[in-house]
């Protein structure tokens, strides 16, 4: 393969891995800063745990893992350095970031199925402590096993491990989960149809309503996670079709096109960081409400001190202020 298609490949990479690296992480600290500062006071739900992990962990990747990227794409397009390797730090990050996302979005969908299925088990059981504390090991486990890298390991071992540990186990166990949900989930609009057309009284009570607006909640929670697995799913495809290419066809790894198509699927493997912040704020009303509130307000706090400024600069506006005051 020539010295310059691969240099050119490195740059124009690099400078997608900086493109990545800004449109992932405003959008995520936005995220984060809405769920902090809370508005509207509605985020005090389990689920609310989940968005802040990863939306952490998008963070983590946007502002850690795809600068180091960057940086080596850039040493290899304008010096002699190569690509990172599996077993480098900026390699081991980027597992973890991956890995975790995996593992939290499993995690997540688990989590929607247990609420689903046995509701008042899930409001009396699980809190939103718990499930730090559950998704504070799922991050300590992955990066302990990517750290396994450093530990010497055969690396054809290690991925074997990786794919079935972080691939095929997630997808199992998410499918066997949102397959549980939607057999319940239209068992009870079966039930609910059943009931309307029974010669129940017309006006709903107060129970009825809260009832139905909680049902709301957690089948929009549901498609909202559920969602979040499949951009998951879409941006892993490439990876593991180059990674499968590279197992079964030796003479491919020296070609062109496999060198475009690895470089592309590294970097298409951060889209679903992109895609999250997004997703969740136009899914999930409350959180767009959030965001649009503590932004707004500061914007217009923004404008009203700079109107104070202006009008102590001005000792000619002062007085038309005061007299339009008077």
């Amino acid at each position: 393969m020539e010295r310059d298609f691969e240099k050119s490949l490195c740059l124009s990479s690099g400078i997608l891995f900086v493109f990545l690296s800004f449109s992932i992480s405003l959008p995520n600290a936005i995220i984060l800063i809405a769920l902090y500062r809370n508005p509207l006071r509605c985020f005090r739900k389990t689920f609310v745990v989940y968005l802040v992990f990863i939306a952490a962990m998008d963070l983590l990747v946007a502002i850690i893992v795809c600068p180091g990227e960057a940086v080596m794409r850039f040493l290899c397009a304008f010096g002699d350095e190569d690509l990172p390797k599996d077993g480098d730090i900026v390699k081991i990050l980027g597992y973890i970031g991956v890995n975790s996302s995996i593992l939290l979005v499993t995690a997540m969908s688990v989590d929607r199925f247990i609420s689903v299925v046995v509701p008042h088990f899930y409001l009396k059981r699980v809190k939103p402590r718990k499930l730090v504390v559950c998704n504070t090991i799922v991050i300590c486990f992955s990066s302990i096993f990517a750290s396994l890298q450093l530990a010497g390991i055969s690396m054809d071992v290690y991925i074997l491990i990786d794919i079935h540990l972080h691939t095929t186990f997630p997808l199992v166990i998410t499918t066997l989960s949102y397959f549980g949900m939607f057999l319940v989930l239209r068992k009870r609009a079966r039930v609910h149809l059943q009931r309307q057309t029974l010669d129940l009284p017309g006006n709903p009570t107060l129970q009825d309503l809260r009832r139905l607006n909680n049902a709301n909640k957690e089948r929009r929670f549901a498609t909202t996670s559920f969602l979040i697995l499949i951009f998951l799913i879409i941006s892993l495809i490439p990876y593991f079709v180059s990674i499968l290419i590279e197992a079964n066809c030796y003479d491919c790894r020296g070609q062109k096109w496999f060198f475009a198509l690895r470089e592309s699927s590294v970097a298409f493997l951060f889209v679903n960081s992109l895609v999250n912040p997004f997703l969740t704020t136009f899914r999930i009303k409350e959180l767009k409400q959030s965001v649009l509130i503590v932004f707004l307000c500061r914007h217009q706090n923004s404008l009203r001190r700079w109107g104070d400024f202006e009008l102590q600069r001005d000792p000619e506006a002062i007085g038309q202020h005061h007299n339009n005051g008077s």
